[in-house]
């Protein structure tokens, strides 16, 4: 009896302690996997760095139209004749342009020095655009009497630009009304699109030269500006010669699509997760589209919080956006072998925003910074119809789509002209 319950004794020590052998590598195991999950790495810290890299542009848009409707060639037009040209534009945006007054001086018809609104109330503007228009002197030459058969090679003036109503004053010379010598038309084309169209009228006084037009925000005076001397830019030869090509390449040289980079939300997960979305899906409704549409990453960050993610967003010093040249850095805690993503809207679009893509990038081990800008494309959340580049209207149509790299057609830019992302182990 004393031997069985030694037996049994000594074999219910050793299942103990099998089990407890057991138990014990089935917590290393689970350990293991946990590293494993990590990265089987130790805890690092890494800073990351985000820049607006992008040109600020003073204008929009800019060009010129040398050929007037239905020639062929460039050239003046003469009454009878036309001058049509389109642009894009969004709210807040304005419109300025000038032609040569051909049979003058230096007198040329334009827009008042801060443009005109090409929507009102949000809504495009159309119909006749010819008391937007006024014949303004450029004070470059001394004016003589406007017609054929001058040689129009007045004296340098040393003047200011004033409107011509102002230089009768003192020369008493009939350049005509603006009414009776043009018609002007803006036509909305849908799409961000407009289309000016200028007549010279067949009893007008004289032939209008190739016109020079630039699109930008209120507040600003692209061409000239009232009582002050040409800044020379162009405007001296478009005035004088009817050649416009000068102040277009300098509108042109300085007008183009740039964006602010709204906060950068980030996350740090397995590199088998798609946390923020996941490519050619729908927008999963966890916050994507607010950011995308709005710039906002909160919803997107509470609902990572919510799922158990490591996660946060970054605004600039001040107050976001950041705008060209600004920067900021944040600093994360991973593992190598983690995965990071990172998102952050597009300014001036309607869901376009910045991403490493669904699956985002590794951490590495590196000490020396690393340049993700590569890694990074614009993606479209398929939330809303795209609009031309930067010309935000309040159409903001629901497009019921999925995640995709952009590929509208659109000319968007490449998102390393906007953003460089670096990374460093600390």
């Amino acid at each position: 009896m004393k031997i069985f319950k030694l037996i049994t004794g000594l074999a219910l020590m050793a299942l103990i302690f099998t089990q407890c052998e057991k138990d014990n590598m089935m917590d290393e195991q689970a350990d293991l996997s946990t590293k494993s999950a990590k990265g089987n790495t130790p805890l690092g810290t890494y800073t990351v760095t985000v820049e607006n890299v992008s040109t600020a542009y003073a204008f929009f848009e800019a060009g010129a139209v040398a050929i007037p409707d239905g020639e062929s060639s460039a050239g003046p037009a003469f009454p009878g004749h036309s001058f049509t040209f389109s642009f894009h534009a969004g709210p807040g945006h304005k419109l300025s342009f000038a032609t040569m007054y051909g049979l003058s001086n230096d007198g040329f018809y334009a827009t008042g020095e801060g443009g005109f609104d090409l929507y009102s109330g949000g809504a495009p503007v159309s119909g006749d655009i010819t008391s937007e228009i006024t014949l303004w002197d450029a004070g470059t030459q001394v004016n003589q009497m406007p017609g054929p058969g001058i040689p129009h090679n007045g004296a340098d003036e040393n003047g200011v630009v004033r409107t011509m109503m102002d230089a009768n004053a003192v020369d008493m010379y009939d350049y005509g009304s603006v009414a009776t010598n043009l018609q002007a038309s803006l036509t909305y084309n849908g799409y961000s699109m407009f289309t000016v169209t200028i007549n010279v009228l067949g009893g007008s006084t004289t032939a209008i030269s190739p016109v020079a037009w630039v699109v930008h925000n209120n507040g600003q005076t692209p061409i000239f500006k009232e009582g002050m001397a040409d800044w020379g830019k162009g405007l001296e030869a478009l005035a004088e010669t009817g050649n416009p090509g000068h102040l277009s390449d300098y509108l042109s040289m300085n007008s183009g699509y740039y964006s602010p980079i709204a906060p950068v939300l980030w996350v740090l997960h397995d590199k088998k997760d798609m946390p923020v979305f996941t490519e050619d899906m729908p927008d999963s409704q966890m916050g994507l589209e607010t950011l995308a549409e709005t710039g906002n990453p909160g919803p997107l960050y509470e609902s990572l919080m919510a799922a158990g993610y490591e996660t946060g967003f970054q605004t600039g010093p001040n107050t976001p956006p950041l705008f060209p040249g600004e920067m900021l850095s944040f600093t994360i805690e991973g593992h190598v072998g983690q995965s990071l993503s990172i998102a952050s809207m597009l300014g001036f679009s309607n869901d376009i925003f910045f991403s490493t893509g669904d699956e985002g990038i590794k951490l590495s081990n590196g000490d020396d910074p690393k340049d993700l800008t590569h890694f990074i494309e614009l993606y479209d959340a398929g939330t809303e119809v795209n609009e031309y580049p930067g010309a935000q209207t309040q159409a903001n149509t629901v497009e019921n789509g999925t995640v995709h790299v952009v590929n509208d057609g659109l000319p968007w830019p490449e998102a390393s002209a906007i953003i460089k992302v670096t990374i460093v182990k600390n």
